[in-house]
């Protein structure tokens, strides 16, 4: 289990999330010693949030060009 510590929870927060959104627990530390543990919360929408087409969404820009279907299969299955 990934482990930060409350200062670093101030500064990390989007890397958290992104752990957790990856469906990996994380622990907190506060001086030194355990806190708590933070776990993902279950789908109920039968969505894995390591399906690439959930996280499609960070790759939008909405100053950007439209995408070609090339691009979004390149983004959506690598290459």
């Amino acid at each position: 289990m990934k482990t930060i510590s409350t200062s670093e929870l101030r500064s990390k927060t989007r890397s958290l999330v992104r752990t957790l959104e990856n469906g990996k627990p994380v622990g907190l530390t506060h001086r030194g010693h355990k806190l708590a543990s933070i776990f993902p919360v279950r789908q109920t929408n039968g969505i894995n949030a390591n399906d690439p087409l959930y996280r499609f969404h960070r790759h939008a820009n909405a100053k950007a060009k439209p995408l070609s279907d090339r691009e979004m299969d390149r983004i959506v299955y690598g290459g």
